[in-house]
């Protein structure tokens, strides 16, 4: 005997920022039909479900059951999980769905649990917007190669083209070929893996447009559907127009998926958590980039004085330490005082050694004295003197900051290196980081999945804000970019995604820059990816070490898209021109530096090449220069994703 129960759910949640003429609020609906299947008044193997999300803009989206695929890893063998519907609710303006896992194939033997959350976002915002959460749960470790897919099913006229935020700064606008669709991958922890070769992606996110106009053509803007994911693992997202049957008719739409694989032959796996935007919106290229920080809700954009620098300079404790106050002088005597707060300052090179930072991490508290640059230049220092600096700065009007951390580093030669935070590769070598006169030995790159270090940065970072939270502006952490993506370490007893836990370690410490804003709002913290990597997503911004060279602005701007975005130049007299380029074609600020390099800060530099440099900032900060956000080519229209 065969039984069918059908059970529908209706979700109601406001979703458009318009209002009708007849003020009646657009409502959208998550519509769910799951069917049991059962024979012999027993379960059937595996339960068919579909949620439906019918969106103020007039288009129902259908979202599939999470697919799980195992992979085998002698003959390489694709054997799909079975997910089965246990348990589901909805309270408020959320849907939730329970699922069992179960494999029993080629030995493998799994069983585990989803489970996918869909929410509308609260009454009291108008956007037409659906987020997506989906938790995979092992009983067991999983030792082979895991694929999870999302689905969702955009009814009625397929899209047309595809934006792709590339990783080269470049939003590209393609066709949708009929016969392959189109993709774009962000990388992380080498888990954007799909059938079709596609781009790379600067930004987790890509716009599905509907009409038939381009992107870039006359207002209004034509629908977009933007899909976005979160930036703590890598994504590949694939579009392609399918035909549906139903109810006899043949009725189009465009099918969207997002997959993430996890590398259980080398990580096993146990539990992950991902987390997925849909919108609709009419509001072109920014629109669609906009969506993505819904699915970083936790990182707050950067206080807004940031957007506003068109000059930053780093001091790298120059002339025995008096550089800072001698160029800072320099400054302040030609800039007026309502205009130097358009102009960023950082401290570098005050602590005694890379990863010790002037920090007693066993009392987690800063050291009163030490010696910055104990093998070369022997400055004395201590947090008076530290306070002293930089309330000059301060007092001066300038905003200020203060160098974190050099990337992972630490210094070989210090007293309490420690070697069991050693970042390793799988033949066991080790990786050397930035050796200058601020180090004794060897700086060697950590390993940031490692908890004892984990655990060093949130005490070391707590002790800085504790003590400087209302003398500073922000932190940077320069060289982010040394632990690269997709990198896999195999220093301790299993392997770990070295990138994965980077990208969550810069998200943690901007998290705590975060609650200190009840101390000092403006507080802000800076990474320094160099075009390299992407870290900078889950920070406030980018104070980078490119030397301002224009060949890494465009791979550094969908990481920075809604923040700030600066480098530093220390030759601003062999490279000059760099300054002249990122301020008068980006509209970015302009880098002056001493202590490295030239050596040279505004108090010795020669008069003509200072007041070229003060002439394009006085200009910017005359128009209010806004910086270029991205760059948008014009493609032929026989490219192909």
């Amino acid at each position: 005997m065969m039984m069918r129960a059908c059970l529908t759910l209706l979700l109601f949640g406001i979703l458009s920022g318009q209002t009708p003429a007849d003020d009646k609020l657009p409502t959208a609906r998550l519509v769910e039909t799951t069917r049991l299947v059962e024979t012999n008044d027993k379960p059937d193997a595996q339960a068919k479900e579909t949620l439906a999300w019918e969106s103020a803009a007039g288009r129902g989206v259908r979202i599939d059951a999470p697919q799980l695929t195992l992979t085998e890893p002698k003959t390489q063998a694709k054997l799909p999980l079975t997910v089965v519907l246990t348990k589901h609710a909805v309270q408020g303006d959320q849907a939730v769905l329970d699922y069992a896992l179960h494999l029993n194939e080629y030995g493998f033997v799994l069983s585990g649990t989803a489970t996918l959350k869909i929410a509308l976002p609260e009454k009291d915002d108008c956007q037409d917007i659906l987020i997506a959460r989906l938790a995979v749960s092992f009983a067991e470790p999983v030792k082979a190669d895991v694929e999870t897919a999302c689905g969702f099913h955009i009814d009625g006229t397929p899209a047309r083209q595809m934006g792709l935020p590339e990783r080269n700064g470049y939003f590209r606008v393609w066709p949708l070929s009929a016969a392959s669709g189109g993709a774009g991958r962000f990388e992380l922890g080498q888990a954007a893996r799909g059938p079709v070769a596609c781009s790379e992606l600067g930004l987790p996110v890509v716009g599905l447009i509907f009409d038939d106009k381009d992107a870039r053509g006359p207002y209004p803007p034509p629908m977009q559907l933007a899909v976005a994911a979160d930036p703590y693992c890598g994504s590949y997202f694939q579009a392609q127009a399918e035909k549906t049957p139903a109810a006899g008719k043949i009725q189009p739409g465009t099918c969207v998926t997002i997959r993430t694989t996890y590398h259980g032959s080398i990580v096993p796996l146990r539990c992950e958590e991902r987390t997925f935007v849909l919108e609709f919106h009419r509001l072109g290229t920014d629109g669609t980039l906009r969506v993505f920080y819904r699915t970083i809700p936790e990182i707050e954009p950067g206080a807004a004085w940031t957007q506003g620098i068109h000059l930053v300079y780093y001091d790298y404790l120059s002339e025995k330490g008096e550089g800072w106050f001698k160029d800072l002088k320099t400054l302040a005597g030609r800039i007026p005082p309502q205009r130097r707060g358009r102009v960023a300052v950082c401290l570098h090179g005050w602590y005694d050694y890379f990863q010790h930072y002037a920090y007693d991490h066993q009392q987690r508290k800063l050291l009163d004295h030490w010696t910055a640059f104990p093998g070369t230049y022997k400055v004395p220092m201590s947090l008076a003197e530290m306070h002293r600096r930089l309330k000059f700065a301060k007092d001066l009007g300038f905003r200020v900051l203060l160098y974190f951390s050099d990337g992972t580093n630490s210094d070989s030669g210090a007293p309490n290196f420690e070697k069991e935070f050693v970042l390793k590769d799988k033949h066991g070598r080790t990786f050397p980081g930035w050796k200058g006169p601020d180090s004794l030995g060897q700086p060697l790159m950590m390993d940031p999945s490692v908890p004892g270090l984990r655990d060093w940065y949130r005490g070391y970072l707590k002790a800085l804000l504790d003590e400087y939270a209302k003398d500073l502006d922000g932190l940077v952490w320069d060289e982010t970019m040394y632990i690269p993506t997709n990198f896999i370490s195999y220093g301790h007893a299993e392997p770990a995604y070295a990138d994965r836990a980077m990208m969550g370690l810069v998200a943690e410490m901007t998290r705590l820059v975060q609650s200190y804003h009840k101390v000092n709002p403006e507080l802000v913290f800076l990474a320094s990816d160099c075009g390299a990597t992407n870290y900078a997503l889950v920070a406030h911004g980018t104070y980078q070490d490119t030397g301002m060279r224009e060949a890494a602005w465009g791979p550094s701007m969908f990481a920075n898209y809604r923040n700030c975005l600066w480098s530093c130049n220390w030759s601003p007299l062999h490279r000059a021109r760099e300054n002249e380029i990122a301020a008068d074609k980006y509209g970015l600020p302009q880098a002056l530096t001493n202590g490295w390099e030239d050596n040279c800060g505004p108090n010795r530099m020669p008069p003509v090449l200072l007041d070229a440099v003060l002439a394009r900032f006085n200009r910017n900060v005359d128009a209010n220069r806004q910086r270029l956000r991205y760059l948008t080519p014009l493609l032929d229209s026989k490219e192909r994703p």
